[in-house]
């Protein structure tokens, strides 16, 4: 039987502005450190990849009606002070398919209790999931039996 998580458990309030105003630096701090584990990836053609992800998916990445990403645009999302240009959250996940990296949304998730799972992860959880049901189907089964 699976429980609901629960979310936004925080001791204090103060922990909680803490963990809400960390989320855009920290998801700067991980777009910037992508970029740099990319070297033949530069910003204009991230910029590029953006605009052309965002046209064929029918949304808009940047604001003022602009039709595409520009380098400004995409440098002052990454730039650690900007806190008047905070990436949209569409653009982060563009950011994420661009680079073929999920990392940049592990701020958000962690703030609300969530965590990024990788295909292994997966499978391990499915096999404990099986395990356990193997678990409470022998338990179920020796119960049935001591009723014979």
């Amino acid at each position: 039987m699976m429980r609901q998580a629960k979310l936004f458990q925080y001791s204090t309030r103060d922990e909680q502005v803490a963990q809400l105003a960390g989320i855009l630096p920290q998801m700067r701090a991980v777009m910037n450190r992508v970029m740099k584990e990319q070297p033949n990836l530069s910003r204009d053609q991230l910029a590029d990849e953006l605009t052309e992800i965002s046209h064929a998916a029918g949304i808009q990445l940047s604001t003022r009606n602009a039709k595409s990403v520009s380098r400004a645009a995409l440098d002052k999302w990454l730039q650690p002070a900007a806190k008047e240009h905070p990436p949209p959250i569409l653009a982060v996940v563009a950011f994420c398919m661009a680079t073929g990296d999920v990392s940049p949304l592990q701020p958000i998730l962690q703030a609300v209790g969530c965590e990024i799972m990788s295909e292994d992860d997966k499978k391990l959880r499915d096999y404990a999931r099986a395990i356990l049901s193997e678990k409470e189907a022998k338990k179920r089964k020796k119960q049935l039996e001591a009723q014979l």
